[in-house]
């Protein structure tokens, strides 16, 4: 999954655990710097790695 692209921007993620999230993307971390996984953190206080997200996707 590209994260990256998502780094600042809104965004709706839903999560595999069926949850629904959407927020402006602050953070985006590299899997170097993740124990080998992507992720983000959302203005609405959440941090999802790649494995957590189900689909993302970027909305105005």
């Amino acid at each position: 999954m590209d994260l990256k692209k998502f780094d600042g921007k809104n965004v709706k993620v839903v999560g595999t655990d069926g949850k629904t999230y959407s927020g402006f993307v602050d953070l985006y971390t590299q899997p170097n710097d993740n124990d080998g996984v992507e992720a983000i953190a959302l203005s609405c206080g959440t941090w999802l790695d790649a494995t957590d997200i189900k689909t993302i996707e970027a909305i105005d």
